[in-house]
This record gives structure tokens, sequence and C-alpha cells, in this order.
């Protein structure tokens, strides 16, 4: 009877350290799933190219693809799980999807749809950041809170594509001096830039330059009469992409 409590004892301690030693295998989710979609602007329905796709576990950025030449995107997932897509192109609004990868959506093509947005426009040969054009209280380098509104669209889209520079270029109409144009643009252009730096755009992203008169779109010059409407043309801020 002895011989048998010992060898129930010892059973039970080897038993004890071994799985202390060795805890059990919690099972791996070895399961993997393509993930894929298409993206298409929301408006027309048609597909849209060049978009830069983001995967997202909760806050966790996974990985990043560009679409193909059909708009088409697919990532290699775990099985089971939610995550969040987020697409953004040029002259489009930024947009975020959630998506899951279980079993019954195997296969599936999940549709993201993006709103157009005009963001950028093209003047050969140069592109430009599209906004209202800038006004300045008149003979000063001071600026409205319309312009205000403007600047702040220009920092949210330097902030969207942290890779550009900008060139913050200001013109004037051929009214006037000529050094003093010069002088007032560019003192309106280092307003501009200031503005930018303090919404947390970096300043090496960033040039200003005040042009006076020097640059005219059409031809009003000084011993041409035109009308304001054609001065006017002249008056402008453009933010040209680098």
């Amino acid at each position: 009877m002895k011989k048998v409590v010992f060898l129930f004892v010892f059973i039970f301690i080897s038993t004890h350290f071994y799985a202390q030693d060795n805890p059990p295998v919690v099972p791996t989710n070895n399961c993997t799933q393509t993930l894929s979609g298409i993206v298409k602007d929301l408006k027309s329905s048609k597909l849209v190219s060049n978009v830069f796709i983001q995967l997202y576990d909760g806050l966790v950025l996974i990985d990043s693809v560009q679409t193909d030449a059909a708009s088409n995107f697919s990532f290699k997932v775990t099985c089971n799980k939610r995550f969040n897509i987020k697409a953004k192109a040029e002259n489009y609004a930024i947009n975020s999807k959630i998506v899951f990868s279980l079993k019954s959506y195997q296969g599936k093509i999940w549709e993201v749809l993006l709103y157009p947005i005009r963001e950028f426009k093209y003047r050969v040969p140069d592109k430009l950041i599209d906004i209202d054009n800038i006004t300045f209280v008149v003979d000063q380098p001071t600026f409205t809170l319309k312009t205000r509104k403007q600047l702040d669209k220009v920092a949210s889209i330097m902030e969207k594509y942290p890779k550009i520079r900008v060139s913050i270029n200001v013109h004037t109409d051929s009214n006037g001096i000529v050094d003093y144009n010069l002088k007032m643009t560019q003192d309106r252009a280092d307003r501009i830039l200031s503005y930018l730096i303090d919404k947390g755009i970096d300043s090496k992203r960033l040039g200003a330059i005040g042009f006076g008169s020097t640059q005219l779109l059409n031809n009003c010059t000084p011993d041409v009469k035109c009308f304001e409407s054609e001065h006017k043309v002249n008056r402008r801020t453009e933010f040209v992409v680098m």
C-alpha cells in the first residue's frame, strides 16, 4: 500500500513540474486571406487611377500599396479580422472604409468611393494648388478672413502631400511704381509664408517671391489702356508646386 501511495505522489509531483516547465501551446491563427478592392469616383462611378491605399489594424499601419492600371488593390491579411482601409488620390478627398477578412467574404471585391475635389490645376508649364484668388487690404500685406480660409486649404493640401514643395508667387498689375510693387508683393509673399509656417508647414518646403508687375498675363503694360477687369487678372497669388 505504501508503494502505491508513493508512486501516486511521485506521478503527481512529476506531472506538476512538467506542466510548469512546458505550458500548453496556444494555437495561432495561421489562416491568411486575400483582401481585394477597387476605387471609383463617387459622382461619376469611373475608375480612379494612381490611388495610394493604406491598410490599418486599429491604429497600426500594416501595409500600403498603389492601385494598378485598372484601379485594383489587394492585401494578404489574417483571417477573421477587422481592418480599416484609407485611400487618397490627387484631386480627391481622403476616404476610409472598414473591411473584414471573414470566410464569408472570401473573394469579395471591396468598393472604395472617393469624392472629387479640386486640389491642383495646370497652366503650362506649372502645376498649381487650386484655390480662390488671395485678396489683400489695398496697399498693405494684410489679408482678409476669406484669404485665411484659402491659406488653410493650402496648408491642408501640403499636409496631405508631405513630399511637395511650394513657391508662393505674388503678382500685381502694372499700375504704380515698379520698385514699390516689387516690395509690396514680396511683403505679401513673406506674410503668407509666415502664416503657413504657423500652421505647421516646414519652412524648407516653402519659398516666397514677390514679382511685382514683371510677369503680366496679358498686355496691360503701363503704356496700354486696360479695363479694370483686365488689370484684375494680373493681381494674383499663385502656389506653384516645385
